[in-house]
């Protein structure tokens, strides 16, 4: 076990450097990302060459198998040069993830001869799948495609009619992006590089083995299965929740560095202190500020933790632990957009120029936060029904 946590942590110290390395790109991209509402070329071979987005590949695919921290970390620092890029990178691995319930056929096709292959998926349930010979006919529409402009593969959930068009149950389908169409829908305040557009199938044809149940793609059945690598013994939904919370505390923590680095050249107007460190009330406040951050991380990263640990153990993960995380990741995102709207105040004015960063972070901020996975809401109800044994308001966790 010793062994396998230096690797882990070796593996992803390396990842994080590999993130500095090619984030002065991804910085160069965000203007573009911002006005064409996707990533740019150079940021999306960055993401290849840089192999981040393999973190959650399987070994046997010439993936990289890390855990959730690493996931975490990278993202985290990924953040700090282009918030857009993170969020695509983290739905990649995710989907990566996800895949892993297909059979190996399926899995052969993503990854047989393209280890950095890039997947998306999109699950609310806005399409139909009608069983034809061999497989099943695809339609619909599916919004918030994360990095669906950029994908390879596509995961979606849909509902399976019968000849009379009843309803039988839901199905998790794995689909080329060639053989769909996709539409121009990401118009957004925030997070535009991500370019979330809706993915439209019409009449696509999935053969079987690239179709499960939907039960089967969110279930935990592999939690105890030893034959897996700890990775695929993960807990995947609550581990998508962590990297996406991960992904907004990079942001907070990209933000307050950048309001430390310009706090001694800028004063604070009308007052006559001549720069921002000279006044104890701006001092105090970036303290405050700053330890709302680092409780934001703590929070994500206990979450990793927990979840990484039951995986090397082969150890089911009991319900309070998953409403728990779910409660994490609400409360860390929440704690950063009250931290960013401080960090506004405590910059000036000058946040809200389209020249400066700050204004960025805090649109891509809000915009991530508001993700299902992150509701802060949910979070609380979640985890506070969990000391009662309250039925889950969540079906999946």
């Amino acid at each position: 076990m010793t062994n396998i946590r230096t690797d882990s942590m070796e593996l992803r110290a390396e990842l994080v450097d590999r993130v500095h390395k090619f984030g002065p790109i991804l910085a160069d991209g965000v203007a573009e990302g911002e006005r064409e509402r996707r990533l740019s070329d150079n940021s999306v071979r960055a993401i290849d060459d840089s192999q981040v987005s393999r973190v959650w590949t399987a070994s046997a695919y010439g993936g990289l198998e890390a855990d959730v921290r690493t996931l975490s970390e990278v993202t985290k620092a990924l953040s700090h040069y282009c918030p857009s890029t993170s969020w695509v990178v983290n739905n990649i691995n995710g989907s990566n993830l996800f895949s892993a319930k297909f059979p190996r056929e399926a899995r052969d096709e993503v990854f047989g001869d393209n280890p950095g292959a890039k997947m998306a998926s999109i699950f609310a349930a806005q399409g139909t799948a009608v069983r034809t010979a061999g497989g099943y006919l695809l339609n619909g529409s599916w919004p918030y495609g994360t990095g669906i402009v950029h994908a390879d593969f596509a995961i979606l959930i849909a509902k399976e009619l019968d000849a009379d068009g009843e309803a039988l149950g839901g199905l998790s389908v794995l689909v080329p992006t060639s053989d769909l169409t996709i539409e121009d829908t990401w118009h957004t305040v925030g997070m535009r590089g991500t370019g979330s557009h809706t993915a439209v199938a019409r009449e696509v044809f999935v053969p079987e083995h690239r179709v499960i149940p939907a039960a089967l793609q969110r279930g935990r059945e592999n939690a105890t299965d030893t034959t897996l690598p700890p990775l695929f013994r993960t807990a995947a939904i609550a581990a998508l929740a962590t990297i996406c919370a991960s992904v907004v505390v990079g942001v907070g923590q990209a933000a307050r560095a950048f309001v430390i680095e310009r706090a001694p050249g800028r004063g604070i107007a009308p007052t006559g202190f001549a720069n921002q460190t000279a006044s104890p009330t701006f001092v105090s406040a970036l303290g405050k500020t700053a330890l709302q951050i680092d409780a934001a991380e703590l929070h994500v990263d206990r979450a990793a933790d927990v979840l990484d640990a039951a995986a090397a153990a082969a150890t089911a993960l009991p319900d309070s632990e998953l409403l728990r995380i779910r409660g994490d990741v609400g409360q860390a995102v929440n704690l950063v957009t009250v931290a960013l709207d401080e960090l506004m105040w405590a910059h000036g004015a000058a946040a809200f120029a389209e020249s400066n960063p700050m204004q960025q972070y805090w649109r891509d901020a809000n915009t991530a936060a508001r993700h299902a996975m992150l509701n802060v809401h949910v979070g609380h109800e979640l985890y506070g029904g969990s000391f009662f044994g309250l039925d889950h308001i969540v079906p999946s966790l």
